[in-house]
């Protein structure tokens, strides 16, 4: 037989059976379109080079390699999903007189045919949505929108074909292994495989029950922001494992439980639902265990990436209280001689002049401190166990003398050698009460203050707190004693700290002031004769666009992924609908054959299909309120502004999902009914 005959064969093949292939074709098309878009980002010298870019490179290059391994995966489920439901089909050929390799032949133009489909779809999405990606990037990121379509090169194209290509030939591969491997008899029973009542596997019982118990106990009881980071990658992995072992015999066990009691289980609405649901199980374990861990990854990814973006601005306002912070010095004859605070304020004055900013304030700040370790009750200088550290019990302290206090608030203290003023900047107000150790040193707190005149804190990961001491003697012992013992103490820091009216204004004006701040910082120095300086220029709209880099990257990325997650978890769906209908099809007639109402046998279906389909969602916001403790933790070391700021993100994000769930479906219930019936 000619090639073109197998052709035509595989075009009928694919009309008649268009409900299986095209919901593949089309998730094919658009996960090869999203991959087309992050690796083309990952890519795009231009945009790596805006304010903020910087991060593109790395977490687009990262979202390539994560949606190519859940491409392959999905694609997998799609063409075994296929391959149960045509097998019958394909030895009904076998039995008519073509041989294997003719099947295969017929196999292999079906794929062909599929699979350039949705390539040439998938490259078309990708390169049209490519821009308005990139534009949403620019947004995010606040930066001037890039014109023009300058990085679509053709490399981009074909490797991203040819991934997907690849993808869909070992898939081939697999089909065809897996027909010539069985007889033409296996190939016409193969559809109804998997029809005997399933057993409790009570080792997978066991054992889910035990991996799922310990990721969630790892999630709820780790404390350390860095150690957060391996344990939720195993407790990550521990419930995956249990929730697809769970799945598989938990459900078995549960509804065989409800069928021995004889007084829930023979009753005509709970006998035909429970019977059903103990059959469906067996086939259908692994596609729900499926969408509840995509579910509760959609979940996971947006609320996270929603919540960082969104608590950008109160982020930088806890490390950043002012807006601009100034410390210039130069060296003369190896002697570093510190600008005066005159001169920088002048210079800050002028600076604002030139770009029509209006200073609301300016302090002259300084202090000494750093990083004391908790210990039996006491604070001791340096990070103890530095290979093993416990960030719970680390605080960051800032110390100032009771004169600067006294100029910067207006309050005299009254403060004696031995007695210190604390503030629980981020320290549990109960921590520190009467009294506190540092470095051997007992001080008496005479008084417990709410507000601090500097901030000086290593971010959210860290406690912070304040200490005022009563004179420049006591400051100047514990700054000796902090570097002796700890070699990373930083120097006591004395800086211009500025405030401006129009904040607005100053994050579009910044850079080009803090340029202008720069050129005559470099004039005075070289006034006075030196060429080696030591610059400290830090304005709240560097951070501002260092964060917005990395949280607007990564909410994009959290955005897409997204989208594949609810590609995959719609077409699962669709898949397991149309196959419960298939099967359910035949249960329909015989229920009304046996005396129940076509109301009654509705009834039951529609029991069951809704408790199947709404299980996963059940159990994602499960597995979602057990990670949020380790999620919190993580989010620390990001800066997360608040934890209650990624709850509301997280309740929003599920009550979103949780209607587009529905919306799913919904959607996909009436092919469903239409096959039933």
């Amino acid at each position: 037989m000619k090639m073109g005959f197998y052709f035509k064969l595989a075009l009928t093949n694919i009309k008649k059976n268009y409900r299986f292939f095209i919901p593949r074709i089309l998730t094919e098309s658009g996960l090869l379109g999203c991959f087309f878009i992050i690796f083309t980002l990952a890519q795009d010298e231009r945009l790596s080079k805006i304010r903020g870019g910087s991060y593109l490179p790395t977490i687009m290059g990262f979202g390539s390699v994560v949606i190519s391994i859940l491409s392959f995966i999905l694609v997998l489920y799609a063409n075994s999903f296929l391959m149960k439901q045509r097998k019958k089909e394909f030895g009904l050929y076998n039995v008519l007189g073509m041989e294997k390799k003719h099947v295969g032949r017929v196999l292999f133009s079906e794929s062909l045919i599929s699979s350039v489909s949705a390539i040439v779809l998938g490259v078309i999405l990708g390169v049209v949505f490519y821009k308005l990606c990139s534009i949403l990037i620019c947004k995010l990121l606040e930066a001037d929108i890039i014109l023009g379509f300058y990085f679509l090169r053709s490399k981009n194209v074909i490797l991203s074909a040819l991934i997907f290509l690849m993808m869909d030939f070992i898939t081939f591969i697999f089909n065809r292994i897996s027909i010539a491997r069985m007889k033409p008899v296996e190939l016409l029973k193969s559809a109804n495989v998997g029809e005997k009542e399933p057993k409790i596997k009570w080792v997978n019982l066991i054992l889910g029950t035990i991996c799922l118990g310990a990721g969630y106990f790892i999630a709820v009881t780790t404390k350390d922001p860095l150690a957060a980071i391996n344990s939720f990658f195993l407790a990550v992995l521990l419930v995956i494992a249990g929730t697809y072992m769970l799945f598989v015999s938990g459900t078995v066990f549960v509804l065989k439980c409800l069928k021995k009691n004889k007084k829930y289980f023979y009753t005509k609405d709970h006998m035909p639902a429970v019977s059903g649901l103990l059959f469906r199980m067996k086939q259908n374990a692994v596609g729900l265990a499926s969408i509840a861990i995509l579910a509760t990854g959609v979940l996971i990814m947006l609320s996270t990436t929603v919540s960082l973006y969104s608590g950008c601005s109160m982020a930088l306002k806890k490390s950043h209280p002012e807006d601009l912070y100034l410390s210039t010095a130069y060296y003369e004859n190896g002697e570093k001689i510190m600008v005066p605070d005159e001169v920088i304020i002048d210079i800050a004055k002028n600076a604002a002049k030139e770009h029509d900013l209006s200073i609301k304030s300016i302090v002259v700040q300084e202090y000494g401190g750093g990083i004391y370790t908790f210990a039996d009750g006491k604070l001791v200088s340096g990070l103890m166990g530095e290979f093993t550290l416990d960030f719970s019990k680390l605080m960051e302290f800032a110390i100032i003398t009771e004169d600067y206090y006294e100029k910067m608030c207006g309050k005299k203290l009254s403060l004696a050698e031995n007695e210190i003023a604390y503030c629980p900047i981020s320290i549990g107000k109960k921590t520190f009460t009467d009294k506190l150790v540092m470095d051997d040193i007992e001080f008496k707190i005479t008084e417990t203050l709410d507000s601090f005149p500097v901030t000086n804190t290593g971010g959210s990961i860290i406690k912070s707190g304040g200490i005022v001491v009563a004179n420049e003697e006591v400051f100047e012992k514990l700054i000796k004693i902090q570097e002796e013992k700890n070699v990373n103490a930083p120097d006591v820091e004395h800086r211009v700290a500025i405030c401006y009216e129009d904040r607005k204004a100053m994050f579009e004006n910044g850079f080009a002031m803090e340029e202008s701040i720069k050129a005559s910082l470099e004039e005075y120095i070289e006034r006075n004769g030196s060429c080696v300086r030591d610059y400290m220029i830090n304005g709240v709209w560097m951070d501002k666009a260092e964060m917005n880099g990395m949280y607007g990257t990564f909410l994009f990325l959290g955005i897409i992924l997204g989208f594949v997650c609810l590609f995959s978890t719609a077409l699962i769906i669709y898949y397991k609908q149309i196959s419960e209908g298939y099967e359910d099809r035949v249960r329909f007639q015989i229920m009304k054959k046996i005396g129940m109402s076509e109301t009654e046998v509705k009834k039951t279906i529609g029991s069951q299909i809704i408790l199947v389909f709404f299980l996963p969602l059940i159990v994602a916001g499960i597995h979602v309120v057990f990670a949020s403790p380790i999620l919190v933790r993580l989010m620390k070391i990001l800066l997360l502004a608040s934890d209650s700021l990624f709850f509301i993100c997280l309740a929003i994000t599920f009550a979103i999902f949780g209607v587009v769930y529905i919306l799913i479906y919904t959607g996909t219930a009436r092919t469903y009914y239409k096959i039933v019936k």
